[in-house]
């Protein structure tokens, strides 16, 4: 029996080879990571969105998140990638970073961007473990910087020996945009204006689920479903909510996956539910399977079989079909020797699968 190769194996097979992918592509397992030092554009293009203008550069999307996924194996935080990025502007490379310091251990992930000698950066810092310093004035200076509105939250602009430089915060992460020019030895002002870092710095947030879905929809030809009902305690993450179109020898097909987590910033306590669409043009894998062998429960989804598994490690699994696409469902979670399970039961994951249409 064919099968997809990917909706149907294995949770963690998947993982397992994307993560493989993600190795081969881009080596530097470093904290600094810098994928496009020198990519170039030929020719001047006019305002677009991040994306489009990335894009333009001859660096591919899929290269750009992969870059971003390896610099966000390095910090605790999940990265806000700016979705509005001046046309004159090419992506120079994304990092993520640990720091230890003497008082503060951080995590941080910085973007960085050029246009000629003029340099544009963005920081994200989250302090990760604050040591007692008992030393400490507690009298801090009078912030003279002018104020600036970000998004309804109040940021600090400064232009100090050349650069510019705009700060704001986003609950206990620290963002910053800061640019300049470099002259020589010298750091000179740059051409971009105070409004157009406040354009930036607006961009930097998590999109909203309208967003992500609508920007996903552009990839793919199928309509994409979507759940009316989500567990508890479940968000969708809005910046890994993807639509990819796969051209292969033996495999053409089109994917949309909705992923969710719960938790806080912190990686190592969230949980992850992810929601994948599959419409598969061509296949001429042959992968096969032994459904009676196969430890499933079969549940009913809207008058459709559904096959639920739960595997050793606790991963759970959910598919089904729904017209000519294949869903499937995947619950799981992260621990030091890898996947691992969650509380979310059988029944919540099937209220889930029956709600999407």
């Amino acid at each position: 029996m064919k099968k997809s190769i990917l909706i149907g194996v294995s949770i963690a097979t998947v993982m397992a080879i994307l993560l493989a992918a993600v190795a081969l592509g881009f080596g530097d397992t470093s904290t600094k990571f810098n994928a496009f030092a020198n990519a170039e554009v030929d020719k001047p293009v006019t305002e677009k969105p991040v994306q489009e203008a990335q894009a333009d550069t001859g660096i591919s999307e899929i290269a750009i998140k992969g870059a971003i996924q390896q610099a966000q194996s390095n910090v605790s935080f999940r990265i806000l990638e700016p979705m509005y990025i001046p046309s004159s502007y090419k992506f120079d490379s994304v990092r993520g970073t640990k720091f230890v310091g003497v008082m503060n251990d951080i995590d941080m992930a910085s973007f960085s961007y050029k246009n000629g000698d003029e340099q544009l950066t963005i920081k994200e810092i989250i302090v990760v473990k604050t040591r007692d310093n008992r030393t400490q004035s507690s009298s801090v200076p009078k912030d003279t910087r002018e104020i600036i509105d970000i998004n309804g939250i109040e940021g600090r602009y400064s232009e100090e020996e050349g650069v510019k430089l705009l700060g704001w915060k986003i609950g206990n992460l620290s963002l910053s945009v800061t640019s300049w020019k470099n002259e020589g030895q010298n750091r000179t002002s740059s051409s971009l204006s105070k409004e157009e870092m406040i354009k930036i710095a607006g961009s930097v947030r998590e999109k909203t689920p309208e967003e992500a879905i609508a920007e996903a929809q552009t990839k793919v030809s199928f309509k994409i479903l979507q759940p009316s009902y989500i567990p508890a305690g479940y968000r969708m993450n809005t910046a890994q909510t993807s639509g990819t179109k796969f051209r292969g020898f033996s495999l053409e097909a089109e994917q949309a996956v909705l992923p969710y987590i719960k938790g806080d910033e912190f990686f190592a306590k969230n949980e992850y539910l992810n929601l994948k669409e599959l419409l598969t043009i061509k296949d001429d894998t042959d992968v096969s399977e032994s459904v009676s062998k196969t430890p499933y429960k079969f549940v009913d989804i809207n008058g459709v079989q559904g096959r639920f598994l739960e595997e050793q490690s606790g991963v759970k699994s959910l598919d089904w079909k729904a017209g000519n696409l294949s869903l499937a469902i995947s619950s799981y979670a992260y621990n030091e020797s890898g996947f691992t399970g969650t509380p979310l039961s059988m029944e919540e994951m099937v209220k889930m699968a029956r709600s999407v249409k």
